[in-house]
């Protein structure tokens, strides 16, 4: 099993540059200048395709969401998946920027660096020309920050999160990530359920996907023999860490209950292997296939409905 190494990968530092122009505050974040001295709006954000669904990589920092993405965008590309970051989600120079740059890093072998917490990406997957979906990347601290447990209602997320979730009609596809062995106290995990409930009981619509994924797999070695990994041990692993997750999803239909016992799917994951290079940098090398292809299949189910 891979060496477990204290990477940030939550959120990528495009390009290698110091892309940082938020400073953060007690009450989040305050908008600065960017190069043309033109003040940054955190919350000034724009989709134009009210069709094709969003999905929300939800996690909190350094739970791997950007690494996530990173890793899908490059097996998707293998399918034949057109993978464009969306340059008009933002219209700052630092956010322009990194689009430009997001598909270099899809060819890096090194590992990314983690960056400040003004991360924001809205990658769009083509297929035949047509968008398949849009895959929201976003600061870990706006969906749940671990320092400030007790923010756990749906009515204090950022305004551009409200915007999306709310207003738009995009049918959303919610993939809440969970980190194998997350070295928090157990307050912390309790909160991070909250959080999660108060976005099930307030902000979920009927045509809204669940997927449940259990991030950095590989860190737990009893789960695997032979090279195979046991899927519904981890899916019990998962449930034993994050006490009360699963029950917040219990189908409750007396009939479709018989044979689909809760209305999320699970997918664990890993993103890859970070390993030590001389010089101090850690070279990245991408996780088995199998892991983006059953994470793309859960999704696509979810784009079914």
């Amino acid at each position: 099993m891979a060496e477990k190494l204290d990477l940030n990968l939550d959120n990528i530092n495009i390009g290698g540059e110091d892309n940082s122009q938020l400073v953060s505050n007690d009450s989040g974040t305050t908008p600065v200048s960017d190069r043309n001295n033109a003040v940054i709006d955190e919350d000034d954000i724009r989709i134009t395709d009210k069709k094709a669904p969003i999905v929300m990589l939800f996690g909190p920092p350094t739970s791997g969401k950007s690494m996530t993405l990173v890793r899908l965008a490059r097996y998707l590309r293998k399918q034949g998946y057109t993978v464009k970051a969306d340059p008009t989600f933002k219209s700052d120079d630092a956010y322009r920027s990194r689009c430009e740059k997001f598909h270099k890093n899809l060819n890096t072998t090194e590992a990314l660096k983690g960056n400040a917490l003004n991360e924001f990406l809205m990658v769009k997957i083509f297929k035949h020309g047509s968008t398949v979906c849009q895959i929201l990347e976003a600061p870990g601290e706006h969906y749940f920050n671990p320092d400030k447990p007790d923010e756990v209602s749906p009515r204090n997320f950022r305004p551009y999160m409200t915007e999306i979730i709310r207003k738009l009609p995009n049918r959303k596809i919610w993939v809440f990530i969970t980190e194998a062995q997350w070295e928090v106290h157990s307050s912390i995990k309790d909160s991070y359920v909250s959080r999660i409930k108060g976005c099930k009981d307030q902000l979920l619509k009927p045509t809204d996907g669940v997927v449940i994924l259990y991030n950095k797999v590989d860190q737990k070695d009893e789960l695997f023999e032979d090279g195979n990994l046991h899927v519904l041990s981890a899916e019990s692993a998962m449930r034993g860490e994050y006490e009360g997750l699963s029950a917040l999803f219990r189908n409750r239909n007396p009939i479709t209950s018989l044979w689909r016992r809760y209305n999320y799917r699970f997918v664990p994951f890993c993103t890859g292997y970070y390993t030590n290079q001389i010089g101090g940098t850690k070279k990245y090398n991408e996780s088995e296939e199998h892991y983006p292809s059953h994470l793309w299949a859960e999704l696509m189910k979810c784009f079914r409905g």
